[in-house]
C-alpha cells in the first residue's frame, strides 16, 4: 500500500471514532437533562424520618391511648393472678382435712386420741409421734378425717378442753394457730397445795371463782402417768380478791383434804 492510501485509511478511521464518541456525548446530555439529581444521603434520611413521624398533633392523643392500653392490660394480668391465688387458696381449704393435736398428755396414745375424737366424727388415720431414741409420746399428734366439716366438728369441741390434766390444742395442720399461753396467769397468783388426787382445774375453778374474778386455775400432772401432782394454781385480777380467797379457803376442806394455800412467790399465810 502507498503512503497515500494509507493516509487516506487512517483519516477515515478518525473521522468514524470522533462520530462514535459525539453520538454518546449527546445520549448522556439527553439522559441527565431528563433525570432530576439523585438527593443527597442526608436529604434522603431527614426526608424519610420527617415522613414516619406522624404529625406533632397527634403524638398526645397516641401516648394516651398506649398509656390506656397497658394500664389495662397490666389490670388484666393482675384481676387473673388474683383470681388464680385464691382459687388456690380455696382448693386448698377444700382438700386439707388433716388436724394437729398438741399439749397431749404423754401417756396419751394414737388409739386412745382416736376414742376421743370417735365422740365427734370418725377419723381415717391417727398418729401420735415418738421419740426415736427414748421411744416417749412427743406430746403431738395428727388425725386424717374425711371432710371438713368433720375436722370443724372436732375442733370446735376439742380445741381448749381438758385431756389427762393439759389443755388441747387443735387446728389444721397447714394453719397453725398463735402461740398464747395454754393457762391464763396474772401477778397475784397463789399456790393451792394437799390437794386430793380426785381435785382436776374444773373442780378448783368452781371453788376459787366464789371470791372475785378469776384470771386462770389449774391442777397440775404428772406427764407421763397423767396423774395430779396434788397441787396446783389459781390467779386474781386484783390483790383484794386474792388475799380474800387465801383467807377465806386456807385449810378448807376439799374432797376429803384440807388445802394448803400460800403466795405462788412461797411464802406460807
Amino acid at each position: 500500500m502507498t503512503a497515500a492510501a494509507a493516509a487516506a485509511v487512517g483519516s477515515c478511521f478518525s473521522t468514524i471514532i470522533a462520530r462514535r464518541h459525539l453520538r454518546y456525548d449527546f445520549f448522556v446530555k439527553a439522559i441527565a437533562a431528563r433525570t432530576p439529581p439523585f438527593p443527597s444521603l442526608s436529604h434522603f434520611i431527614e426526608h424519610l424520618s420527617v415522613s414516619a413521624v406522624p404529625h406533632g398533633r397527634n403524638l398526645p392523643r397516641m401516648a394516651a391511648a398506649v398509656a390506656q392500653e397497658e394500664a389495662a392490660a397490666v389490670e388484666k394480668e393482675q384481676m387473673v393472678q388474683a383470681e388464680e391465688e385464691e382459687g388456690k387458696e380455696e382448693g386448698e381449704a377444700m382438700e386439707n382435712t388433716k388436724l394437729y393435736f398438741g399439749n397431749l398428755p404423754y401417756h396419751c396414745d394414737s388409739a386412745q386420741l382416736a376414742g376421743i375424737i370417735q365422740e365427734y366424727a370418725s377419723p381415717e388415720m391417727v398418729e401420735v409421734l415418738y421419740d426415736r431414741d427414748t421411744g416417749r409420746s412427743r406430746g403431738f399428734a395428727f388425725a386424717t378425717m374425711s371432710t371438713v366439716e368433720d375436722c370443724e366438728a372436732v375442733i370446735s369441741n376439742l380445741d381448749g378442753s381438758q385431756y389427762g390434766g393439759r389443755t388441747l390444742r387443735v387446728n389444721f395442720s397447714n394453719k397453725p394457730k398463735p402461740k398464747t399461753p395454754l393457762y391464763p396467769e396474772s401477778e397475784f397468783k397463789l399456790f393451792v397445795g394437799n390437794l386430793s388426787w380426785s381435785v382436776t382445774s374444773e373442780a378448783l375453778t368452781q371453788v376459787f371463782q366464789e371470791y372475785g374474778n378469776l384470771v386462770g386455775a389449774r391442777v397440775l400432772y404428772d406427764g407421763e402417768t397423767g396423774q395430779s401432782r396434788g397441787y396446783g394454781f389459781v390467779c386474781y385480777s386484783t390483790k383484794e380478791e386474792m388475799e380474800a380467797a387465801m383467807e377465806a379457803l386456807n385449810e378448807v376442806d376439799l374432797e376429803g383434804r384440807a388445802m394448803r394455800i400460800s403466795l405462788a412467790l412461797g411464802k406460807k399465810t
